[in-house]
């Protein structure tokens, strides 16, 4: 037998709160005895709620879904200001729908889904997202919304990157916050190469590391779009390790990883294919975004 829903409505004659049934036409109110229009009480409120979107909608400038950032700007000394930059013309809509969220659970979904219209048009008739516009969504976008430090902030940006990484499964994206994101940066660490050799044990004495450090540092940051490949690397890295530690199966994938990729890595680079080196591990970091950042 199917349970009823219901549905929590004021009663437009006493202001009491009445439980319904969501599929109720017309009711008589227990407290006051008046008749109510159920069926015209919810088209006045899909009505307000669509009146409230569409206010938000207008508070979102084109320039939000814009390419903002690129590999060759995007670094530690830039990201500050291009991160505030964007979150200022981007609070006015996050605080509306704040407000909106407070007395609409639909909220998150709905701006959710006008974020991702306003990326889906921009990239529009290219066949593959542009990594700029995925450094927009995953540094400025995300982290944004992630800044107003409540569950709706949360619960907004994980309604949009589901939506996101459903209608883009290749282009899967993952969240992390603004500090985060800047740490990694200033750390400079490599990232997932740092977790594999700590979990599998270095036995070189770090020297491992070292030569990865060293192919990013002197021939990598040389090759053409060896800028862009780094960027992805710190910007995605610290949430694959994150995701993968708190997987209950980290010690399993980390050797996964070491013999999948990072040990034929050393062999390339041992052998001067520099080049073979730099193919094989971006193909990682690509198969493990999409393996652990897909919600």
């Amino acid at each position: 037998m199917k349970i009823m829903d219901f549905i929590t409505i004021p009663c437009p004659h006493c202001g009491r709160e009445l439980k319904v049934p969501e599929n109720a036409e017309k009711i008589v109110c227990m407290f006051c005895a008046r008749p109510i229009d159920v069926a015209k009480l919810r088209q006045e409120k899909d009505a307000e709620l669509s009146d409230r979107v569409d206010a938000i909608n207008n508070l979102l400038p084109k320039e939000l879904f814009s390419f903002q950032l690129n590999a060759k700007n995007f670094n530690a000394a830039n990201y500050p200001k291009q991160y505030e930059n964007y979150r200022k013309k981007f609070w006015p809509a996050i605080e509306a729908f704040q407000s909106l969220a407070g007395v609409e659970p639909s909220a998150a979904e709905q701006f959710a889904e006008l974020l991702f219209r306003g990326f889906a048009k921009e990239i529009k008739g290219q066949k593959s997202v542009p990594f700029d516009c995925r450094l927009t969504i995953t540094a400025l976008t995300v982290p944004s919304l992630l800044s107003l430090g409540s569950s709706e902030g949360e619960q907004a940006a994980d309604c949009f990157l589901k939506k996101w990484n459903k209608n883009f499964p290749k282009e899967s994206l993952g969240k992390a916050k603004y500090d985060d994101i800047l740490g990694g940066f200033r750390k400079k660490l490599c990232y997932i190469t740092t977790a594999v050799c700590g979990s599998i044990g270095d036995k070189d004495g770090g020297k491992v590391l070292d030569e990865f450090r060293r192919f990013r540092d002197r021939w990598l940051v040389k090759a053409p779009d060896g800028n862009a490949k780094i960027t992805e690397y710190y910007l995605f890295a610290p949430m694959i390790v994150r995701a993968i530690d708190t997987s209950g199966c980290a010690k399993k994938e980390y050797m996964r990883i070491w013999k999948q990729y990072l040990a034929p890595c050393l062999k390339n680079i041992h052998s001067g294919q520099l080049d073979v080196c730099a193919v094989n591990y971006q193909a990682m970091v690509r198969s493990l975004e999409q393996k652990w950042l897909f919600l």
